[in-house]
Order: C-alpha cells, then sequence, then structure tokens
C-alpha cells in the first residue's frame, strides 16, 4: 500500500504531538509559520509512511489525514 498524507497547515496550533509520535519519521516541523502565526508540520519521507495514523490520532484538532492506494 501507499499512503498519502494531508495536513490542514492553516488549522494546524504547532504542538508537534505528530511529530513525536511518528514511529518512522515522516514528519518534521516546517520552519514556515501558518496564519494563525504557528509553525505547522510537514511530510519529509513520504514514502516512509505505513499509514498507521497515529499522527492523525493523537491530532488535538483533527488536521492531518491518511489515505491509502494500492500501488
Amino acid at each position: 500500500m501507499k499512503f498519502s498524507l494531508f495536513i490542514d497547515k492553516n488549522k494546524c496550533k504547532g504542538c508537534g504531538l505528530c511529530v513525536n509520535v511518528c514511529p518512522r519519521a515522516v514528519l518534521k516541523m516546517s520552519d514556515k509559520i501558518n496564519k494563525k502565526g504557528y509553525r505547522f508540520p510537514e511530510v519529509s519521507k513520504a514514502s516512509d509512511c505505513r499509514g498507521c495514523k497515529q499522527c492523525a490520532e493523537i491530532c488535538p484538532d483533527a488536521v492531518i489525514e491518511i489515505e491509502g492506494e494500492k500501488e
């Protein structure tokens, strides 16, 4: 399976929980700032994502979605 990870960066509050919980270090905090003035996570290793959804589950603002597709 190949997975796509989507982050609504403008709704993110920059807590970093998703980055810390990812077992494969797929996410990293960006140096960019969103409309609310927070740094947000971005995908750094998309091909390493295995769709565990831990990042989406821990996100208090529900700004992460993961979709899977057959290769």
